[in-house]
């Protein structure tokens, strides 16, 4: 048992002056003022932190670990397609799996060092299934699977089910609404426990069912389109395919309206916001304001090395807050913590009974945590208890 003191304890909802947390095997006993606990607790171990803030650990609920070897190796500000583009012509098959495992460990190590202790990563080898097992036990891991072909969707099926989901870390989940043959997506649908699902991140996607716009035509002269069905729109294809499940993650959101949030939180899911990918990608954002007067639960990732300089989570924090400044800080780290706990169907934060991992950010007293996200040389320190 271990008794955490701080000047400013943030639960993961709220911040609370001259507080302590109670904490065994990372399972939260109690929370409370520090002169009460202490008293309460003489036998645990004390550790005290001031002149900054606790925090239970970050989640990072969007974030592609497989891909860290493509650092630097895309183009930026080129467009969606110019960027698909690129992607496409890194032949990950002809990669040694060794490189690929490599990368996800450095991964983790940096999100880590940013305070991240829960991560929702997106896999299409499994390969970061043990790593995360090791580092981050409580995390989630998305298995993506896609094709826009009728005959290699209906042999990406076949492989699929005898895919034996007895890992309870891993996830079935279709990759986006532009990527999978609907054969394909009512299965995957069928299947998934929790969703995480790539969602209006290029402008392609809104014309794509209606067989116009450059994100069709591409995939369709590299002929890896059937004759694909006209729907309404992206509503229309994930209802008939089955989709429309309560907890789905929809990850950026570039071009999403008020419409599409509120369908999204009459599924009681999750925007997750990836911003500094798109900006990276095409430099459009999504409507945060609209997003957040919206009510609906929103998380945060730092998305790919593939589409982000690094994954340094407090760097994402800031860019949140640099590019939509009347946003409160307690807000944007409410939607790193429990904000990704619900998205990922966790228990997580400074709460009785939930998990966490306690990290220490210095800050100044007054502010404290609009001073961490303020614009630096670097990003404050992160000690991890």
């Amino acid at each position: 048992m271990k008794l955490y003191v701080s000047d400013y304890v943030f639960t993961g909802k709220e911040l609370l002056k001259d507080a302590a947390v109670v904490l065994k095997d990372n399972v939260v006993l109690d929370v409370g003022g520090y002169k009460t606990l202490i008293k309460s607790y003489p036998e645990a171990e004390r550790a005290e932190f001031y002149g900054g803030v606790l925090f239970p650990g970050f989640v990072n609920a969007h974030v592609h670990l497989e891909l860290g070897y493509l650092k630097g190796k895309l183009p930026k500000r080129k467009g969606f397609v110019d960027w698909l583009k690129a992607i496409m012509s890194e032949k990950r098959g002809e990669l040694d799996n060794g490189i690929i495992v490599s990368s996800i460990k450095k991964g983790i190590e940096e999100l880590k060092s940013s305070g991240v202790s829960v991560v929702g990563d997106i896999s299409n080898t499994l390969l970061s299934v043990d790593a995360l097992k090791n580092s981050m036990p409580n995390s989630v891991v998305f298995y993506e699977n896609y094709s826009l072909k009728e005959e290699k969707a209906c042999e990406v099926k076949e492989k699929l089910e005898s895919f034996k989901l007895d890992d309870k870390m891993v996830s079935l989940t279709p990759h986006s609404i532009y990527s999978s043959h609907p054969c394909l997506m009512e299965y995957l649908c069928s299947r998934s426990t929790l969703m995480s699902i790539h969602f209006l991140e290029s402008y392609g996607e809104l014309g794509f069912f209606k067989k116009k716009g450059d994100l069709f035509d591409f995939l369709y002269d590299l002929g890896l389109v059937d004759d694909v069905k006209c729907y309404k729109d992206h509503w229309d294809f994930l209802k008939r395919c089955g989709c429309l499940k309560k907890g789905t993650i929809f990850v950026h959101c570039v071009y999403a309206q008020e419409r599409d949030f509120r369908k999204i939180k009459q599924l009681d899911g999750t925007v997750c916001l990836c911003l500094r990918s798109n900006d990276y990608i095409t430099g459009k954002l999504p409507d945060v304001y609209g997003i957040l007067e919206s009510g609906v639960n929103v998380a945060v990732g730092t998305d790919s090395l593939a589409s982000n300089v690094d994954l340094d989570f407090i760097e994402e924090l800031r860019f949140i807050k640099r590019h939509f400044p009347l946003l409160d800080a307690g807000a944007i780290f409410k939607w790193s913590i429990i904000g990704g706990a619900k998205a990922l169907n966790i228990k997580w934060g400074f709460f009785k009974g939930c998990m966490a991992q306690p990290i220490f950010i210095p800050s100044r007293v007054f502010n404290p945590l609009e001073s961490i996200l303020e614009e630096g040389d670097k990003p404050p320190e992160v000690i991890i208890s």
